[in-house]
């Protein structure tokens, strides 16, 4: 049956761990995944870097005691929300928190001889990428930290944010000793290795002046919303006229695919019309077992315009033509009309 066509012939790439099903299209192309994977994974420009004391020795010298301290490289949660926004769009991702707190911890503190009873800021934040996938990363804070919630936020974000390699390169940072100032902060800058470093960007010690959001991507704000609504398009012609309609108004309240402006929607809209592009595979596979002529007589029977996939009006329609013809099908009756129609 010609009129009911396949989605398309596309190698089944895995997407976040998720293969997709045969006969249907990724959402993005493995060349454009790993472009992706790419631009999160890029080292910030190093003016977002942070340097966090960790560790403090004090050693002796000609012009007396120095105060030298281990730090470690971090980063703004900003450069995190810029990077995303910057790869995906503003309305291409979102993040939701969860807060407990958790209480009787024993606590010592360094120095001190007797413990104390407290409580700890425990936050999870679930970062999710429309189309792309999510992640969870968990931050905890001491209750008596006036800035706890602020601080375990900030780390749970990071955290979810490193599942998908945004930031994941600064665990690989080792801890460097430095001379400190009287306010136990670095008296100049450490220096990142190349590797740390965008191409294009400057560390502080030669390297050309950075670029914006310090990242590669292309700074369009939505790097892949083409491509998605690409998928978008080509997924309604599979599923023919009225179906992709029927998603197209039902959920996004738009008539063309380029319409739709929201991310969360589009990418909703997409995932409908895969369900029913496996649903019009079903339906042709069943066709060429049970024959043209049984399909053309089950759609006069409900009234249908024609018989073309476009004329399929809603997903309960189709369902049934698919569950009617695969029952057919799989019938002994069935299985003896299309021993006589070959």
């Amino acid at each position: 049956m010609e009129k009911v066509r396949s989605a398309t012939g596309a190698a089944n790439v895995p997407v976040n761990g998720q293969a997709m099903r045969a006969g249907l299209a990724p959402l993005f192309s493995p060349d454009r995944l790993q472009e992706l994977i790419a631009a999160l994974e890029t080292p910030f420009d190093p003016a977002h870097i942070k340097w966090r004391v960790t560790n403090t020795v004090t050693t002796g010298s000609r012009n007396g005691p120095t105060l030298r301290g281990q730090v470690l490289a971090c980063a703004d949660p900003r450069a995190y929300t810029d990077r995303l926004n910057a790869v995906f769009g503003p309305a291409g991702w979102t993040r939701d928190y969860t807060v407990q707190v958790v209480q009787n911890f024993e606590r010592k503190e360094r120095g001190a001889k007797e413990t104390t009873i407290t409580a700890k800021i425990v936050v999870t934040c679930k970062v999710t990428v429309h189309g792309f996938g999510a992640h969870t990363g968990l931050g905890e804070e001491w209750a008596d930290n006036e800035n706890a919630g602020t601080a375990a936020e900030a780390q749970a974000f990071k955290r979810a944010c490193s599942c998908f390699g945004l930031g994941r390169y600064l665990y690989d940072l080792e801890g460097q000793w430095m001379d400190l100032d009287d306010h136990k902060r670095p008296l100049h800058a450490p220096r990142l290795p190349d590797w740390a470093v965008p191409n294009g960007h400057s560390n502080g010690n030669g390297h050309p002046k950075a670029g914006k959001n310090g990242t590669t991507c292309n700074g369009k704000g939505g790097f892949y919303r083409q491509e998605l609504l690409e998928q978008v398009k080509e997924l309604c012609t599979t599923v023919g006229f009225s179906l992709s309609r029927n998603v197209l108004r039902t959920v996004a309240r738009a008539e063309k695919p380029e319409k739709i402006r929201d991310m969360a929607k589009l990418t909703d809209v997409f995932a409908r019309l895969q369900d029913l592009a496996r649903g019009v595979e079903r339906l042709r596979l069943a066709t060429a077992k049970v024959g043209d002529a049984r399909f053309s007589a089950l759609c006069r029977g409900l009234n249908l315009a024609s018989e073309s996939i476009d004329d399929i009006p809603d997903r309960r329609t189709l369902r049934h033509l698919v569950e009617t013809l695969e029952a057919e099908r799989a019938s002994p009756a069935g299985e003896k009309r299309c021993d006589v129609a070959g």
